[in-house]
């Protein structure tokens, strides 16, 4: 991911914040659906979401930790 991605997630708000990664994550769900009744792979697309999630709650922790 480009420095400039990470710094507009840091940019954002946290209700934003959360709401990209509620939305991920049910990308993620929908695939893992879609891969038991279709049989078709998600691929790297599992992968990124999955690592998107992780750079979002990073960034939630990091300003909740600010914000106290």
């Amino acid at each position: 991911m480009k420095r400039t991605a990470k710094a507009e997630l840091r940019a954002k708000p946290v209700v934003e914040l959360a709401k990209q990664a509620d939305e991920l994550r049910a990308q993620l769900l929908r695939g893992r659906i879609t891969g038991a009744v279709e049989g078709k792979p998600q691929g790297g697309a599992k992968r990124d979401a999955r690592r998107q999630i992780a750079r979002i709650e990073t960034f939630l922790a990091e300003k909740k930790k600010a914000k106290a």
